[in-house]
Formats: structure tokens, sequence, C-alpha cells
């Protein structure tokens, strides 16, 4: 069973999504443009492998506050999920799993909680196409970005399409959904400073020497789709690799 329930972290409202029961939770962390129900196809089934797995909203997203004071920044997002985290984890182990900007957030926030004592125990982390490892470029953080400032319908259509390849009724479901939110009060400023963070910060901190350190004593998957239509799959190739020598550097 799937249930959904609101929240509040230092001010901001927002919602978990979540299945499951135990000891032992997976945290799941969308993109920029996402939504914590982005996720439901994922819950019942890690719930059936025995976790307790819970989605949340990032502020300006889904059914999150969209406030002026809402912090729009790489760092005010991971300090979210950082408090989200400590007022909300029960169990006795946390796997981090984050997606494009997601996995930004998490590696930043795995990082947070694996040098705290007092932090629940960080069992593993996921990583799905994450930004913010190895610079993506000007010219592709721009393109992220005017893709998210717009959000008529056709806008918003073009833009599902591009990301998820699909077509027809599937993606006017899809569409109308994304719409249906895009329409919210606040919404369009939130996407356009939204739009200013990946410009001038997704590409600012790049964390692969980080990343490295952490994959030393913790489980780091990333995972990355070859035919990857925001991001390239190179990206990942190069961070595989990249990982790989600093930490065969660092061992040595």
């Amino acid at each position: 069973m799937i249930i959904s329930y609101p929240i509040q972290t230092a001010g901001i409202r927002s919602r978990i999504v979540e299945s499951g029961t135990g000891p032992r939770e997976i945290w799941l962390i969308h993109g920029i443009g996402g939504r914590a129900d982005r996720w439901r196809s994922c819950l019942e089934p890690l719930a059936r492998a025995g976790y307790r797995v819970r989605a949340v909203d990032l502020p300006g997203h889904g059914f999150a506050s969209r406030a002026d004071d809402v912090p729009y920044t790489v760092a005010g997002f991971s300090a979210f999920i950082s408090e989200t985290l400590a007022h909300h984890i029960e169990g006795e182990s946390v796997t981090l799993i984050g997606t494009s900007f997601g996995g930004q957030a998490a590696l930043r926030t795995a990082l947070d909680l694996h040098a705290r004592p007092d932090s629940p125990s960080l069992r593993a982390l996921v990583l799905s196409a994450p930004t913010g490892i190895c610079a993506l470029g000007p010219e592709v953080c721009a393109g992220l970005a005017n893709r998210l400032a717009q959000t008529d319908r056709e806008t918003v259509r073009s833009r599902l399409a591009f990301m998820t390849g699909m077509t027809g009724a599937d993606l006017d479901v899809l569409v109308e959904e994304e719409y249906h939110i895009a329409t919210f009060p606040g919404t369009p400023l939130a996407m356009r400073r939204l739009a200013t963070m990946v410009r001038e910060e997704l590409d600012a901190q790049p964390l692969l020497e980080s990343l490295a350190r952490l994959a030393q004593t913790l489980p780091v998957l990333q995972i990355w789709g070859e035919a990857d239509r925001s991001i390239s799959s190179e990206i990942g190739r190069q961070i595989a690799q990249r990982v790989t020598c600093i930490g065969a550097d660092m061992a040595g």
C-alpha cells in the first residue's frame, strides 16, 4: 500500500509518499522538475523486498512550498533533505537514491550524514545520471534551464517527450498531470528561479573527489541510461573511470 502525507521542514511545507515498513529505509530524491509521486512504480517493489521506502517533494516541486523564502540553491535543497531526514528517519539504516539533480543533492546529503557520528547509519548511495559530479558544461546547463523556465502546455509536452521518449496516450496523461502542477500558484516563478540555479550553480562545485573519497568506505552505485536524452551517458563513463583512478591513488 502507498500512502501520502504532508510534512513541514524548516518552515517549508512538503509531502512524503511512502510504502513498506521495517528498520531499513530507502529515501528517493527526484530531480529538477520532478516530484515524489514520479517514484510510485518503484515504491511497492522495494517495499516487498523488505524496505520502508519514502519519496519527498523538493521545495518548489509537486505539492511543496513555492514561497519567496524557499532557498532555490544547491546548498538549500541539500539542507532541506538533511533536515527532512533528521526529523523523519525512524529506522536503523538508510539508503539514498537520487536521480539527476536529486543525485547531486543526495550525494551532498550523504557526505553530511557520513561525517556525523550521531546520524542514522548510511547503508548505501545510488546515483542515477547525477549532475554536479563532473561539469556538464554551459551549453548543457543552458539547455536544461531553458526547458524549465517555460510552463505552457506545449512546452511541457515538448520537455516531457524529450526527457522520456514517450508518445501517444501515455504522453498525454503525463502532460496533463504535469500541466496541472505547473499551473499551481507560484510555479512559474519557482521554475524561473530553478532555471537560474541550473545556469549558475549546477557546475559550480564538482563533487568528483568527494564521491571518490566516499566510495572508499560506502557502497556507491551509479546508473546511467545509454539513451539518456538530457545528459549524455559519456558523462557517466567519465565519472566511473575518474572515481576509479582517484580511488586507486587514495588507496596507494
